[in-house]
């Protein structure tokens, strides 16, 4: 204990901030994003904020059950402004997204998931409108005290690359965390 003070217990929270991260994307109300992997809404819920009650944001997920989630979410904050997507991501056009309808499209802690990067590229790419903002975050490729296996955790430069292939032109990163890596990617 540094100086006799005990030091505070960290949640994941303060590991991956939502709004910290989600500000470095330059939201603007009226806005439609999608959130690709979405669980149980972590980054959902506060882009929906972000973008207001003029603005949109598709929960896209393959489990039924953060899908029933999200619906639940939504009733208890009183949230209309998300709209939840059952999806495989991995198979093109399943979003049912309309193409080229998206300013931003967040694919958060999913790749370590997927061995098909490239589909998930594709549809990023198909429902994101010109010039719109890809976020890729995910593990970094190094031992941690959470998180998957480091085998299948995708390394940065490995994700940089794959969606560049797809035709992402990459601007930037992003702070997010020790343990966390963030590309900003643009149509």
């Amino acid at each position: 204990m540094p100086n006799g003070k005990r030091q505070p217990i960290r949640t994941p929270a303060q590991f991956l901030d939502p709004k910290k991260i989600l500000a470095q994307l330059n939201i603007q109300e009226e806005m439609t994003m999608a959130d690709f992997g979405c669980g149980t809404g972590y980054f959902t819920f506060p882009a929906a904020r972000m973008v207001g009650e003029g603005g949109s944001v598709y929960a896209v997920d393959i489990q039924k059950g953060m899908i029933s989630a999200i619906k639940s979410k939504m009733s208890l904050l009183g949230i209309r402004n998300v709209k939840p997507v059952w999806a495989n991501l991995e198979v093109s056009g399943s979003t049912k997204i309309e193409k080229e309808s998206c300013d931003i499209v967040l694919v958060i802690k999913i790749l370590f998931q997927s061995k098909k990067h490239k589909e998930i590229f594709e549809e990023a790419k198909r429902v994101l409108k010109p010039n719109g903002t890809l976020l890729v975050l995910d593990w970094k490729k190094t031992e941690a005290p959470m998180g998957p296996n480091i085998s299948l955790r995708v390394a940065k430069y490995q994700a940089r690359r794959e969606a560049e292939e797809v035709g992402f032109k990459f601007a930037r990163e992003v702070e997010t965390d020790p343990y966390h890596y963030g590309l900003v990617f643009s149509k």
